[in-house]
């Protein structure tokens, strides 16, 4: 798909903005630019075998299991607040 002079002005009117002869012109070139990158993706190979998928995709075994933990006690937490009210952080309203 080719772009033209004529799409780039239908662009701006739909968009109510207003373009020079120099600017319409780069848009042209820039989206024509654009189209060329996106055609090559779609013909890019995409195969799942390929490494980048394959060969580095975590596999459930290279995870460790999950676990409990000692954690610290809510109070240790706290203690570090500047402000707590009913155990909990108290901080500045954010959303009226």
């Amino acid at each position: 798909m080719e772009i033209t002079i004529k799409d780039v002005e239908n662009l701006a009117a739909l968009s109510a903005l207003e373009f020079s002869a120099t600017e319409k012109q780069d848009f042209v070139n820039d989206l024509t630019n654009i189209l060329d990158m996106v055609n090559q993706i779609q013909n890019a190979n995409v195969d799942v075998e390929t490494d980048l998928v394959y060969n580095r995709a975590h596999k459930l075994s290279d995870l460790r299991e999950d676990e409990a933990r000692p954690s610290f006690s809510q109070e240790e937490i706290l203690k570090n607040a500047p402000k707590q009210r009913r155990n909990c952080f108290n901080v500045p309203l954010v959303v009226e």
